[in-house]
């Protein structure tokens, strides 16, 4: 269903998961713009309907016309920090940087795609009223971001903190396929399909759930040892082997935005993956 509101949606990072969210937005009426630090997926955005920009955080931005980009309403940033130690530290620069030409635009909205690894493990349920927050360096500049974004002036930002990452070309087989003695075989995994990513993301924007916070993660929470290695099996047909133990730990809970009425298309992570195509 589409927001009246809303008629132009910038979608800034056309990767994994902005790219199927930039058609599935366009099938459902918007008109979208699509950023790409690479030209050779300029064609591929075209192609389906996006209006392709090259953009780039060097930390500054560089690229196609800022202006012309976010001549938008609505502009969903899905950038992660990365994981080297210049990626992260340059992140609330580019973060800082970016934000210097939305003050600029007529954006009025913004979703920010967070991670759910900026709660610590409290060996408990973490929700979006929790103050146990990872201090790892990596955490704390999504944090910072998440703050920075929430403060920009005449603006109304949504963070929704996406946990583990599975679908198309994402099998969670991939992660322990065939190991042994893997720790932590009791501790509770914490994952969303692609489906439920988009689904999530055009809920808050179909329902002007603006301002506020969500966790994005399956509401079931299967041991690792048990969703690994069926996952292996699936995939590889070899068995991912776990120590019978439970390290430290959280379990991600979603039940907020559950209590608005969204409906995980895949609320349970194991009959999924028994549904999935063995290979």
């Amino acid at each position: 269903m589409k927001n009246p509101e809303i008629h132009k949606i910038a979608v800034i990072g056309c990767g994994w998961l902005g790219f199927p969210l930039a058609v599935n937005l366009i099938k459902n009426g918007y008109y979208v713009k699509g950023s790409t630090t690479s030209k050779e997926k300029i064609t591929r955005l075209s192609a389906h309907h996006i209006d392709p920009f090259l953009v780039q955080l060097n930390p500054n931005y560089e690229g196609d016309d800022a202006q012309l980009f976010l001549d938008v309403e609505l502009l969903i940033i899905n950038i992660p920090p990365g994981r080297s130690s210049v990626s992260v530290t340059n992140y609330q620069q580019k973060i800082e940087n970016l934000i210097i030409e939305i003050s600029k635009s007529p954006i009025k909205k913004l979703i920010f795609i967070s991670s759910t690894s900026v709660y610590k493990e409290i060996n408990d349920k973490v929700n979006e009223a929790t103050l146990a927050l990872d201090n790892s360096e990596a955490a704390l500049r999504m944090l910072d971001a998440e703050n920075t974004l929430k403060s920009i002036k005449n603006v109304d930002t949504s963070i929704i903190r996406m946990a583990g990452l599975i679908g198309p070309d994402r099998h969670p087989g991939r992660f322990f396929a065939g190991r042994e003695n893997i720790p932590n075989g009791l501790s509770p995994v914490n994952l969303i399909h692609l489906d439920d990513c988009i689904g999530l993301i055009e809920y808050v924007i179909e329902n002007n759930f603006w301002g506020e916070t969500f966790n994005g993660a399956a509401p079931s929470h299967p041991k690792k040892t048990d969703f690994y290695d069926l996952a292996s099996q699936k995939l590889y047909n070899k068995s991912a082997k776990f120590i019978n133990e439970k390290g430290d730990f959280k379990i991600v809970d979603s039940s907020k935005i559950i209590a608005k009425g969204y409906e995980f298309k895949h609320p349970d992570l194991m009959e999924w993956l028994l549904q999935t195509p063995q290979n």
